[in-house]
């Protein structure tokens, strides 16, 4: 339990700091009191509230003044030159003492910076373990398709049928043969026509072979939706089978246009069928390609 305290305090409660502030204020009240002292035995007539003031401030220039004087018959000062000696000493001290706490609080303001640099590696790290073990699992032991990979497959054969469909929605007529050629046999109309009026639908339909073929895709997306379920959320796959199913005619006949109009509905409704931009206009990219 040691290690996951220290772990819990220095995440949450961040690092110790380095200097005792305690003692810091304890130097700073001792070296004022060794200032007033000092100043009350040396100017006796200089006026308290002056003795106050640089106690306060911690100035030692009388100090040092005294001291070069008492040097210069160091033979008779050495009591006093002592005494000097011990208030430079404190104000060392108290310098000292201020440089530290000043550094620990520029470690406290940088520590987030510093345990973002120490987490990169560990991320990058995990990305890229993440990576090889993504492409061991998908393309080396082919256990599966990613979530790209899916989505891509769905979009392809969503993209089959919109191709289907759109080709056999009110197809022309062909075109009547060239004077002088051979009889061509005339080519296979793939719908069903019926004649819109107030009693029908309207519409035209696909014939046994295109919705066979339609059959197929749908077949082919429920597969896909089935094996990779895991990829979509319960109400897209709650929603998908549903539209494959009216998109199929399981919910009641349907002609080409609701046919188009289903696969319209899905291009816009779910997030994985829509085209994600390159970010380039088209401007830009018509003057690349020249």
């Amino acid at each position: 339990s040691g290690p996951i305290k220290s772990i819990y305090g220095e995440l949450v409660k961040g690092k110790p700091d380095v200097t005792d502030k305690k003692a810091r204020l304890e130097a700073i009240t001792t070296l004022k009191n060794m200032i007033g002292s000092w100043l009350d035995d040396v100017f006796p007539k200089m006026s308290d509230d002056e003795k106050i003031n640089i106690a306060d401030a911690m100035d030692i220039s009388l100090v040092e003044q005294a001291k070069e004087e008492c040097i210069k018959r160091s033979v008779f000062e050495i009591n006093n030159i002592v005494r000097l000696s011990m208030i430079e000493m404190q104000f060392i001290k108290k310098e000292l003492m201020s440089a530290l706490v000043a550094m620990d609080e520029l470690m406290s303001s940088n520590e987030i910076n510093a345990k973002i640099a120490a987490m990169t590696p560990a991320f990058i790290l995990l990305y890229g373990t993440r990576s090889i073990f993504r492409f061991c699992f998908y393309a080396l032991l082919k256990f599966g398709k990613s979530r790209e990979e899916t989505f891509q497959s769905f979009r392809h054969t969503i993209l089959d049928i919109e191709r289907l469909l759109t080709m056999r929605d009110n197809p022309p007529d062909a075109p009547p043969p060239l004077s002088g050629s051979l009889p061509s046999v005339s080519p296979r109309r793939s719908v069903n026509r019926h004649p819109v009026t107030a009693e029908s639908r309207g519409g035209n339909v696909l014939d046994a072979n295109d919705l066979g073929m339609l059959m197929l895709h749908v077949h082919e997306c429920r597969k896909l939706v089935w094996e990779d379920r895991r990829r979509f959320s319960a109400s897209e796959l709650r929603n998908v089978t549903e539209d494959l199913a009216e998109l199929a005619g399981e919910r009641g006949p349907v002609s080409v246009q609701q046919q188009l109009a289903i696969i319209a509905r899905m291009c816009r409704t779910y997030s994985f069928l829509k085209v994600i931009s390159t970010g380039h206009s088209f401007d830009f990219a018509f003057r690349s390609s020249l």
